[in-house]
């Protein structure tokens, strides 16, 4: 029987201490059922808020620069890494610990609540999960890693999943269409996995065949290497220039050679960046002080100034800093006691040095205000120097890591080399060994062949364990096409005005593909369409999948940094029929579009209604730039005019009703 996933459907996002957002780095948004489209400019973030949105459900940021995708496993664990440090820069020094992103959202009839801070992908600070009859579910724990695995347990279960990684990959690659612009209906190496779990097929079986996938190609890569070595190895026996080195240990030792190379590079990398940040952090740290020994140069100026017409002690910048800090600025002991034995003698009129009586202060305002002012900049910059002096210590003591690890895998390196330095390939080689070079170079054809023959076997293994799941897809295909197809085409009918069928195809022995039949004409190249027009119909496809793979009556969110390509004005108005078509099907969608004179969003208000769109302002979160504020008002009429709909709309609703 066909499986139907259920996926989350977000209700409430909030962001504690996000720095990106100066204006309101503390956010707490309620979703509406429909679409919540956040609209504002470039540079503002809005890409930001979907990712925190996805850090929190996956722990994970997708790395734009690895394109290569493998297995749903692999794609976890090689994202997690960059995750840790994707805030880094965005989020400032003093915010990291207390960074967080909250979300509340449903899986079916359970109700989750958690937080996660930015910087901790695998722990989570806070998880409440309620059944339908409000019994909590979720387990009490003070560690956050365990809860973090009570909620990957809970969810599985809701979603209908076996591992953690399906749902991180149906979350990014299905759900999400963000600023990587990656298309899955062009990536067969994406779409064979995405297809297993769309239509149906058991989690575990999907999870195998997946795994089987990945095998079946190892072991042809395989198979290639060892069939280029015995043809490498006959090559050196024509030439007399083999070496005499063991080639069945030599494959083991080049790979393990290469892993500890590419540890090593991986080190210097890391130490390289880290150094990087750390020599920015010292630059930043002897700025701000620099500006703080300013203003402290210019207090004492003020003060000086004052001076010569009265003597203020409270203001002294001795006295000042001492009553600020709680450190006696002459013999540097600390404690709450200073301030206060100060503060009493000068309430008494009373020198703090010489107990001599001093008249009663009368300060200028103009002198007054000028103090206040530079001791007020004194106190901010204060902390900006503490901020910065942490930075400098927190990367000070990563470099120091980085360091020791550099040179662990350096030694390392070096050490493995010295103790196999036989058993690798020398330059030289005498007459009088050609004979045995010979013998040498025929024995590793062979072993050569023999390993070309076990991988082959072990893909003939693996492909043959496939086939039957492979089937199943086929067959639960060929089910679900009566509904997937007729949803696809009036989604993608909406967009481009034409017939545009999809069929099921194989790539290759293991990989599934989508291709296109427009106008009852199949076509496998992209030429056709522009690279616009590719975005939207790779968004239809997933919308028709995410309809496939969950029931009717599940509202789940799907995320859409809308691409700002170069659709007319004709085709941004059948995109947004397109958006509006789908959350009209009863799904939910959050996305973001910049704030223009384009017709998405107005075709898009027009379908939807107040009823299941909410608009959101988001240049109210950040600042704008110089151009960008000296052209608000422009903003402001692009706004209004998307809500102008949204009322006529409902307005006009409320008529007929009438």
């Amino acid at each position: 029987m066909n499986v139907r996933r259920r996926l989350p459907t977000i209700e409430h996002v909030g962001l504690q201490n996000f720095s990106i957002y100066k204006e309101r780095p503390t956010l707490d948004v309620e979703i509406r059922r429909g679409v919540f489209c956040l609209a504002g400019a470039n540079g503002l973030g809005k890409s930001s808020f979907l990712a925190a949105i996805n850090f929190g459900l996956t722990g994970i940021v997708t790395n734009p620069d690895r394109n290569a995708f493998a297995s749903t496993r692999k794609f976890y664990t090689n994202n997690l890494e960059y995750s840790r440090h994707y805030f880094d820069g965005r989020i400032d020094e003093l915010d990291r610990d207390t960074a967080e992103v909250s979300l509340r959202f449903t899986v079916g009839s359970r109700r989750y609540e958690l937080t996660r801070n930015l910087f901790e992908p695998e722990a989570l600070r806070f998880l409440r999960v309620v059944s339908e009859t409000g019994e909590i579910v979720s387990i009490e724990t003070d560690d956050d890693e365990r809860r973090h695995e009570n909620y990957k347990r809970l969810l599985l279960e809701d979603c209908r999943l076996s591992s953690f990684d399906q749902f991180v990959f149906i979350q990014h690659f299905l759900l999400t269409f963000d600023e990587r612009r990656h298309l899955l209906f062009w990536d067969e190496q994406v779409t064979t996995p995405m297809l297993y779990l769309a239509f149906g097929i058991h989690a575990e079986d999907a999870k195998r065949a997946d795994e089987l996938t990945h095998a079946v190609n190892r072991a042809e890569s395989q198979r290639r290497n060892a069939q280029w070595q015995a043809t490498t190895a006959r090559r050196r026996m024509k030439e007399l220039g083999v070496d005499d080195i063991d080639e069945a240990a030599f494959e083991g030792l080049a790979e393990r050679h290469q892993n500890l190379v590419d540890q090593v590079d991986a080190h210097a990398n890391e130490l390289h960046r880290l150094q990087r940040e750390a020599a920015d952090a010292r630059l930043d740290l002897a700025d701000v002080s620099a500006e703080y020994q300013a203003l402290r140069h210019q207090y004492d100026k003020v003060f000086s100034e004052r001076l010569k017409a009265h003597s203020v002690p409270r203001l002294h910048p001795l006295v000042a800093e001492a009553l600020q800090t709680n450190r006696c600025s002459v013999c540097g002991t600390e404690g709450s006691h200073i301030g206060v034995r100060l503060s009493e003698k000068l309430d008494r009129h009373s020198c703090p040095l010489c107990d001599s009586a001093i008249e009663r202060e009368s300060p200028t305002a103009e002198s007054f205000e000028s103090l206040k002012r530079v001791d007020t900049e004194l106190a901010a910059t204060r902390d900006k120097v503490k901020a910065a002096q942490v930075r400098r210590d927190r990367l000070d003591k990563a470099v120091d890591e980085a360091l020791k690890l550099h040179s662990s895998s350096t030694q390392a390196l070096e050490d493995f080399e010295t103790a196999n330095e036989k058993a690798l390939p020398t330059a030289d080689a005498s007459i009088s060994s050609l004979l045995d070079q010979r013998r040498v170079a025929e024995a590793e054809r062979k072993r050569a062949m023999e390993r070309r023959d076990e991988w082959r076997d072990k893909r003939d293994a693996a492909r043959r364990e496939l086939e039957p799941l492979q089937r199943a897809l086929r067959s639960a295909y060929e089910t679900a096409e009566t509904e997937f197809v007729p949803a696809f085409r009036e989604l993608a009918r909406q967009f481009l005005g034409l017939d545009l069928d999809v069929f099921l195809d194989m790539a290759d022995k293991t990989r599934f593909v989508l291709g296109l039949e427009v106008q009852g004409t199949r076509r496998r190249a992209t030429t056709a369409l522009s690279e616009s027009q590719r975005f939207f119909i790779d968004i239809a496809l997933r919308m028709a999948l995410i309809q496939q793979m969950t029931e009717p009556s599940e509202t789940v969110t799907s995320y859409i940094d809308t691409p700002e390509g170069s659709l007319d004005i004709a085709y941004e108005a059948r995109a947004g029929a397109m958006f509006g078509k789908f959350v009209r099907s009863g799904k939910n969608m959050i996305m973001t579009a910049n704030i223009n004179a384009n017709q998405l969003l107005l075709r898009l208000a027009e379908v939807c209604r107040s009823e299941h769109m909410e608009l959101v302002r988001m240049t109210d979160w950040s600042a704008l730039s110089e151009v960008q504020a000296s052209e608000e008002a422009l903003f402001d009429e692009a706004y209004s005019r998307v809500e102008a709909v949204l009322s006529r709309v409902e307005e006009q609703q409320g008529a007929v009703q009438q």
